[in-house]
């Protein structure tokens, strides 16, 4: 008996008028050609060294462009850190100049540290141009000892070559110099040469085809190479450049951290040495007649209500401890 097999994927014939199937056909028409089609592995194109070179060089230039990128952000980034040390060193010196109005005392000081710092400043740039001048001056000096060593040992390479010339052209008088001796050889070389062209020549015709084969294969890996290499030079300074810029931008939000910090503790001292002021003032009856930013004379006025009350507590201490001492005798 014959077994029957089921079809997994029957075909659907459509029943009724074909007028209606019209749209069902073209509906699977068109859902054909929306699918992908899938090429065999053979069909997908092979890695030529055209290909890669070609590879090679749009990857050179995206590199190339986001150097470019990176070099330019890094210069504004320069910019932005030159103008900032600007207006650092302008506030500096406008701080520098409100301190002139000092007593004469501190500003003789004050000259004399800076003129001590200025000179040590001085001598340490001297010191290390100095120093630097020597390790550039002993490099130097041992390079032109390895050029020398260099120039000996190539010298010394030559002599047998020259003794050699020197002896053919004393056993030889047809030869008045070394010169003609080389002048023979390439004469006889040339005429030898000559000669084998004459006798190989269509033997040096493939042969030179080959040679022009393998050199061109040859300049084309060097070129392949050389385009790896720089590549690769690229993608390191690129990730250099990178990580600088990462560093920078940390270093300056860190400056700006700690320039905003000190700047409200500086605030917050010259408010309270301001209120203290205020209340010593007013405590003592005093009139207020020194400005918000005399920070100086408020600190003086400020440590001597330190030593008056320092004074007055000693007095008090001492007063309580007789009064101790005379209840214990009366008791």
């Amino acid at each position: 008996m014959k077994k029957v097999m089921k079809d997994l994927a029957p075909i659907a014939i459509p029943h009724g008028p074909p007028v209606e199937s019209t749209s069902e056909y073209y509906k699977s028409l068109m859902e054909s050609s929306r699918m992908v089609k899938k090429y065999p592995v053979w069909d997908v194109a092979r890695p030529t060294p055209q290909v890669l070179m070609e590879q090679a060089r749009r990857d050179l230039m995206e590199a190339d462009e986001k150097l470019a990128l990176k070099r330019n952000e890094e210069k504004e980034n320069r910019r932005m850190m030159d103008e900032k040390w600007k207006e650092l060193r302008e506030k500096e010196m406008l701080l520098k100049e409100s301190f002139i109005s000092f007593n004469k005392f501190i500003r003789e000081n004050q000259e004399k540290r800076d003129r001590a710092e200025r000179k040590m400043e001085a001598d340490t740039e001297v010191l290390q141009r100095k120093t630097r001048e020597t390790e550039a001056m002993r490099q130097r000096v041992s390079e032109m000892e390895e050029v020398k060593e260099l120039m000996e040992q190539q010298v010394r390479d030559y002599t047998i070559y020259e003794d050699y010339l020197m002896s053919v052209v004393h056993n030889y008088p047809e030869f008045k110099q070394p010169l003609d001796v080389l002048n023979r050889y390439e004469a006889l070389a040339a005429a030898k040469s000559s000669l084998a062209e004459r006798q190989e020549r269509d033997l040096e015709l493939l042969e030179s085809a080959r040679r022009q084969i393998a050199t061109l294969t040859e300049e084309k890996k060097l070129c392949i190479m050389g385009l790896n290499n720089t590549l690769a030079d690229l993608r390191w300074r690129f990730d250099k450049a990178r990580n600088r810029v990462v560093k920078w931008e940390l270093a300056l939000e860190r400056l700006k951290e700690t320039a905003a910090r000190r700047h409200v503790e500086l605030c917050h001292v010259r408010a309270a040495v301001w209120s203290l002021y205020l209340k010593i003032c007013k405590q003592k009856g005093l009139e207020v007649d020194v400005s918000v930013d005399d920070y100086e004379q408020q600190l003086v006025v400020v440590m001597r209500a330190l030593l008056e009350l320092r004074r007055i507590y000693r007095i008090a201490q001492r007063r309580s401890k007789e009064k101790d001492a005379e209840s214990m005798q009366t008791s």
